[in-house]
């Protein structure tokens, strides 16, 4: 009996402690193999040789990461242009949710949050998606957003 491989997915995030983090816990559960990549720019050489199942994006770094997923959804990296991709974000206004939303992201994780959630996203993405795409943004719970209160 053959083991069956885990997902691959990349994480991008300028954040070496949490990528270390999230990378050996998805590995040490079995969920998925979780690259790293500090950068959007290192993930696009990354992608143009190699294919992933996944990928997790923090978009806080400019236009770099519509750019990547625009190249991702047109087929021009190695991934297959249905990639189930999920963000992260310190904001995401309506206008910029459904830009992701129309280029199929499943999911925007609004910044802080707890390595548990980025877990449950990456379990997600290593999962074949059923049913339509859905984009959500996550608030973390038991936050009080600045102004509220």
């Amino acid at each position: 009996m053959s083991a069956v491989a885990p997902p691959q997915l990349l994480l991008v995030d300028p954040h070496s402690l949490f990528r270390r983090t999230v990378a050996m816990v998805a590995r040490q559960l079995g969920i998925a193999q979780v690259h790293e990549s500090s950068s959007l720019e290192a993930a696009q050489r990354l992608l143009e040789h190699q294919s992933m199942d996944g990928l997790l994006l923090d978009i806080g770094q400019g236009l770099d990461a519509l750019a990547l997923l625009q190249s991702v959804r047109a087929g021009a990296l190695r991934c297959p242009p249905s990639t189930p991709v999920a963000l992260t974000a310190e904001a995401c206004d309506l206008p910029t949710a459904q830009l992701y939303k129309e280029l199929q992201v499943r999911r925007i994780m609004l910044k802080p949050f707890k390595v548990k959630t980025a877990l449950e996203v990456i379990q997600d993405l290593a999962r074949p998606e059923i049913g339509p795409v859905r984009a959500a943004c996550t608030r973390p719970t038991g936050v009080t957003p600045p102004n509220a209160g």
